[in-house]
């Protein structure tokens, strides 16, 4: 399965990756908690080729392990509202619809520490994705409306999410991140999304 061999491969880096730069890493807090905006691109979304959601954000706790390897978990959402009308044979459709994609996501982050300026991370993370949207509309024929459209569905689904980034660490109280990561929705049939994020880290 495609899916369980992107999850070896993520997984054997991350251990190689850690197991290279323990021997060298300098002290690290116990844990950390970061939080900001964060982007979402889907792609074959909504009939369109590919949708980006850029209203979103993340919020993760880290608990660090040693210097070098962490638990993580995660939490994040996105949303967008758009519209969509047609007008065929005298009869127009107009539909507004809103999307929202929520993560809920935990694993292990592997961390870079030789430089106290900036700390370098990869991390693969698993657990749950729910999708939901409603459309609300109406059909009308020579201005008058023939039916509303008034309807709401949800999904929930297995999720896996490897990427990394780096924390620019400004103070001893407070860095920046920048990350970026491959989140995939489901089994064989699943979903490959990318997401991108900036925010802010408070050691602790």
């Amino acid at each position: 399965m495609k899916t369980s061999r992107h999850v070896r491969i993520v997984l054997s880096t991350v251990a190689m990756l850690g197991f290279a730069i323990s021997a060298n890493a300098q002290n690290a807090p116990n844990g950390e908690l970061s939080a900001g905006w964060r982007l979402l691109t889907l792609p074959d979304a909504f009939g369109q080729e590919s949708e980006t959601m850029p209203l979103g954000w993340y919020a993760d706790v880290a608990g660090n392990l040693n210097r070098v390897f962490g638990v993580v978990g995660e939490v994040g959402g996105n949303y967008k509202s758009f519209n969509q009308s047609s007008t065929e044979f005298g009869t127009d459709v107009r539909l507004a619809v809103d999307v929202n994609v929520h993560t809920f996501l935990g694993g292990v982050r592997v961390n870079a520490r030789q430089v106290p300026a900036f700390t370098p991370y990869v991390q693969a993370l698993f657990g749950l994705a729910r999708a939901a949207g409603s459309v609300k509309g109406q059909v009308t024929v020579g201005g008058r409306t023939i039916e509303s459209i008034d309807q709401s569905e949800s999904d929930s689904d297995f999720a896996f999410d490897a990427g990394g980034g780096v924390n620019f660490n400004l103070t001893d109280a407070f860095a920046v991140r920048v990350g970026a990561s491959y989140l995939r929705i489901g089994g064989s049939d699943g979903g490959n999304a990318f997401r991108f994020g900036v925010g802010g880290v408070i050691p602790f």
